[in-house]
């Protein structure tokens, strides 16, 4: 069975571009537009891993932080913040609040399939 990651992220082409690299490496990926999706998301089909944008309408990433604190049964989902805020007080905050990594927009390919690989290594097939 696939690892399951969710995108979190304003921008239609991130989302689309997240989810064609993360397919196209065997992931199930569920994306939603902002914070105010992403933790119902969560709630209905638990992700292994969650790839969010900070910056993003109504619900922002760091709010999603906060809030997925206060709901044990999801605190324990690595978020990889990817931001195209280039202060590094968003970073910190977000490190600060339980982000697992940051990742700066533009991103290559490469980049996110590094990170993700570091907590979901790819699924071997059953025996």
């Amino acid at each position: 069975m696939s690892h399951h990651i969710l995108i979190a992220d304003d921008e239609v082409m991130i989302r689309r571009l997240l989810t064609l690299i993360l397919e196209s490496d065997g992931y199930r990926v569920t994306a939603v537009v902002d914070g105010t999706q992403m933790i119902p998301a969560m709630e209905a089909d638990k992700p292994d891993l969650v790839i969010s944008d900070i910056m993003m309408p109504i619900m922002d990433g760091l709010a999603v932080l906060e809030e997925l604190k206060e709901k044990p049964h999801l605190a324990d989902v690595p978020v990889i913040i990817v931001t195209a805020a280039g202060s590094p007080a968003y970073v910190e905050e977000a490190l600060a609040l339980g982000a697992a990594r940051c990742i700066f927009k533009p991103f290559a390919k490469a980049e996110i399939l590094d990170v993700v690989h570091q907590f979901l290594p790819p699924t071997t097939p059953a025996l």
